[in-house]
């Protein structure tokens, strides 16, 4: 059994017993390394934590074992054969590529979904007008896809000498955490890194290569998403609500200055898609030789439109969408556009 599938079932079986259940994953972690020292650091153990209380771990060699068990199917099974014509076995070396499956979204009906608000350079009019919608539509689940910090000071372009730090730019994030779970406090919030929130690994792996395994090296700590039970999904991964995908948008591969970048991503990826990245407000729909439409929708951003590197003229627009889900995975999309802070 690998140590992700250890810590996994140690967590949902003292999880189910009452143990654990009232904990934060951090307290959970130390309560495993104090019982099993050594065996894996606290940041891995938490991660665990997470992802076993997510459902993201699986297990399928235990349950392959538990079935022929049960029904004495062992002869039965099929197994693949990597042996050569010798009879000798053939030792490939182990892979060093991580398992790279989408999120999935569950145990929300109507999704509220919303990206790019650039913190601390958002628009507070129509963040609050967003938020306030989710509100009116009675969302039960809220989707941060991505770009939700800027982090300018650890990014690679020049900075204003304005005395402001990155540590400024954490304490405004700690403070829309708090304040958006304040607001909602007893629905599922999902924080999805965006290419922004890659500045920081991508800073520390550049310039202090030492510290990148240090703990606290990361939004999800720098941010307590975990003490507020806000799911953290990784830039890299995607996530699935239904029938429909979910992807920032700077994993798909394209340029950012595509015109009609709907039609462009729905050509890409061949499904159902929302996105942000690009600032825009757009949707492509289209129907394929099987009968299937597929569609495509860009949601806008929550940041100031008129930032010092963009000039005073670019073709961004401010909005966010609803996703309304249906028992066959089917869905209903309603975005809505925010225009001088008032939603149209």
């Amino acid at each position: 059994m690998s140590l992700v599938q250890k810590i996994g079932k140690w967590v949902t079986e003292n999880d189910n017993k009452g143990i654990t259940t009232k904990l934060g994953c951090n307290r959970v972690a130390k309560l495993y390394l104090e019982m099993f020292p050594g065996e894996a650091s606290y940041h891995t153990a938490k991660r665990y934590c997470v992802m076993a209380r997510n459902g993201e771990i699986k297990y399928e060699d235990d349950f392959l074992e538990a079935k022929m068990m049960l029904t004495g199917e062992a002869d039965e099974v099929e197994t693949a054969d990597f042996s050569d014509p010798l009879g000798l076995l053939i030792d490939f070396p182990g892979s060093w590529a991580e398992i790279n499956e989408p999120y999935v979204v569950q145990g929300v009906k109507r999704l509220g979904i919303c990206n790019d608000i650039h913190l601390p350079y958002h628009d507070k009019f129509a963040v609050q007008a967003c938020f306030a919608e989710f509100k009116k539509r009675g969302v039960d689940g809220i989707y941060l896809n991505g770009d939700i910090m800027d982090l300018e000071d650890v990014s690679r372009f020049e900075k204003m000498p304005d005395g402001r730090y990155l540590r400024d730019e954490i304490e405004v994030g700690r403070s829309f955490v708090k304040s958006l779970r304040k607001l909602f406090p007893d629905i599922p919030i999902f924080w999805k890194d965006g290419n922004h929130e890659k500045r920081l690994e991508s800073y520390v792996a550049s310039k202090a290569p030492e510290l990148v395994k240090l703990f606290g090296m990361d939004i999800p700590t720098q941010l307590e998403l975990a003490d507020h039970g806000i799911v953290h999904i990784p830039e890299h991964k995607v996530s699935r609500f239904g029938k429909l995908w979910i992807a920032h948008g700077h994993e798909l591969g394209l340029k950012s200055g595509t015109v009609n970048i709907a039609r462009q991503v729905r050509m890409r990826v061949g499904v159902n898609v929302i996105f942000g990245h690009w600032h825009k407000s757009q949707v492509d729909t289209s129907r394929n030789l099987a009968d299937e439409v597929h569609g495509a929708w860009a949601v806008g951003c929550l940041a100031y439109l008129k930032p010092r590197y963009t000039g005073v003229l670019n073709q961004w627009t401010q909005g966010a969408a609803t996703v309304d889900l249906n028992d066959d995975g089917s869905f209903q999309v309603s975005p809505f556009q925010i225009v001088d802070g008032v939603v149209v």
